[in-house]
């Protein structure tokens, strides 16, 4: 027999999410985001009556935190939908897509002026339509901005470290905003494209200067204020906004 569960709701960023409350023979809460819903599992008795919405807050800036530990985490409850018409704007320029639909079997986009271009099948399902979209979107604009972005490294590496560097790359990564190899690799989430300059500039100082500190001690925040000394504000920036910048 399944289990029985009462269904409440929580907001998150305009959003509506739902929420299924198990009441089970257990001492403490359990918080989990599924595939479909957040799932909130309480002992017998609690939550009763005005409590509830007490648990729900409480939830909710759970699943915040989660959000910004891992800003993909809520994709499959909140899946991104590309709209013809709609605009993306990536570092400042600002795209407008243009999506056709067609008797196809594949989903192709290319960048013409301010547009891109997307063609994608119409028969197909729309998760997986969308899926296809959002894929070939990031790799168009990873081929389009790496070039932009690795020159910017280079800029502040001449100027303030004067590092060996092996490769600049971009990825969709979402469990990091950037990340350095000890074989000397600068990788950069792509959601970096969707902050700001100040943002970028911030992300590549911090990966740059842990080619002279690989932790995270005082010696290395020491080089990372002296090359940007307010670098906190972009800190604070990405604990605020960093969830929402997602392709």
């Amino acid at each position: 027999m399944a289990k029985k569960y009462s269904t409440h709701y929580i907001t998150l960023n305009d959003k509506k999410l739902e929420v299924r409350v198990y009441q089970e023979f257990r001492n403490s809460l359990r918080y989990s985001i599924g595939k479909k819903y957040i799932i909130l599992r309480m002992p017998y008795g609690a939550g009763l009556g005005p409590l509830m919405d007490l648990e729900l807050e409480k939830l909710k800036r759970w699943v915040k935190k989660a959000v910004k530990e891992s800003p993909g985490i809520l994709d499959q409850l909140i899946p991104r939908v590309y709209r013809h018409g709609e605009e993306l704007k990536v570092m400042g320029d600002v795209y407008l897509l243009d999506i056709e639909e067609s008797l196809r079997k594949t989903v192709t986009a290319k960048i013409v002026g301010k547009k891109i271009m997307i063609k994608c099948p119409s028969n197909a399902k729309e998760k997986a339509k969308q899926d296809a979209i959002r894929g070939v979107i990031i790799k168009l604009i990873n081929k389009a901005y790496l070039p932009v972005v690795t020159h910017r490294v280079n800029q502040i590496n001449d100027r303030f470290f004067h590092e060996p560097l092996n490769s600049v790359s971009l990825k969709y990564n979402t469990s990091n905003w950037g990340s350095c190899s000890s074989q000397r690799n600068i990788n950069l989430s792509s959601r970096l494209l969707l902050t700001n300059r100040d943002v970028i500039d911030y992300v590549i100082v911090h990966e740059l200067s842990h080619l002279k500190v690989m932790d995270h001690s005082p010696a290395f925040w020491k080089i990372v204020e002296q090359v940007m000394p307010g670098y906190q504000k972009c800190e604070d920036w990405l604990d605020e906004y960093g969830a929402e910048c997602n392709f």
